[in-house]
């Protein structure tokens, strides 16, 4: 217990010199947040994941990242609002996501790497639309 407790400090501290804000409210979890990007990370068979998805804040809200075929929004399942997407804002997940990769030793996937995944995937086209 004393190694997981020394490896999780660790962690913290590795994440704490590349400036994250790191705040860990349960010993199997950690909250991560740079560059107004979140995300949370929890210890699942010995490795550290992300759970969920990446949130960006936008006026002291966490936001995820929706596809509604046409354009790109930020979504806030809390407040049910909705933003659309400006490109330097994308990019700046791409480089928080990209960092915290980097800090976990995980490897970038070709689909992944092509570009953004979605927290949310919703198409118009396909609301009210007759089965067959």
């Amino acid at each position: 217990m004393a190694d997981e407790a020394a490896l999780l400090a660790n962690l913290q501290k590795e994440f704490e010199q590349s400036g994250f804000v790191v705040t860990a409210p349960r010993p199997t979890t950690l909250e991560l947040r740079k560059f107004g990007c979140a995300c949370h990370l929890e210890k699942k068979d010995g490795e550290w994941v992300r759970r969920g998805p990446l949130f960006y804040e936008i006026q002291g809200d966490l936001f995820e990242l929706e596809d509604r075929g046409y354009q790109k929004f930020w979504f806030s399942k809390a407040e049910g609002r909705r933003f659309p997407i400006r490109k330097v804002e994308l990019e700046t997940l791409h480089r928080f996501d990209a960092e915290v990769r980097y800090h976990l030793g995980q490897k970038n996937l070709y689909h992944e790497s092509l570009g953004t995944t979605n927290a949310r995937t919703v198409y118009d086209r396909l609301e009210n639309r007759p089965d067959r």
